[in-house]
């Protein structure tokens, strides 16, 4: 199991006592056996797989949910369109989202943005002041 897995289902885990939490953590993710952690702990190398087991059964939960929550969403999704999870750089995914939008006909934030900003006086520049009626 990675450290990013158990950090995800780690809330999960409310029932279980931190050393327990701490035990499979140490099996789990850093390699450890389960003898050394029933050393450690006082515990038999049994009550720490039992740890092990408990974090793996809510794991296998967790993952189930993500895929169903996963299918939910692209059932409702427009015919021909995915979902994607994307991890780039800031100034490369707004280019990327304005590539969406375009390819989609939906206007870009930043066209958005832009007409906003030509409708809405500036109260700064001299523009209406909250209460006022223009003339």
């Amino acid at each position: 199991m990675t450290a990013v897995e158990f950090e995800a289902v780690r809330p999960l885990l409310k029932k279980m006592s931190a050393d327990r939490i701490e035990a499979a953590h140490a099996a789990l993710v850093d390699g450890e056996t389960l003898q050394a952690m029933g050393d450690r702990f006082g515990w038999s190398r049994q009550s720490v797989n039992d740890a092990v087991r408990k974090v793996w059964r809510v794991l296998e939960n967790y993952n189930e949910s993500q895929r169903a929550a996963a299918e939910a969403v692209a059932a409702s999704l427009p015919r021909g369109w995915e979902q994607v999870t994307l991890i780039a750089p800031r100034r490369l995914i707004a280019k990327f989202r304005g590539e969406i939008a375009q390819a989609s006909g939906q206007p870009s934030r930043k066209s958005q943005e832009a007409r906003k900003s030509r409708t809405t006086p500036n109260r700064k520049a001299g523009g209406l002041k909250p209460g006022s009626k223009s003339t």
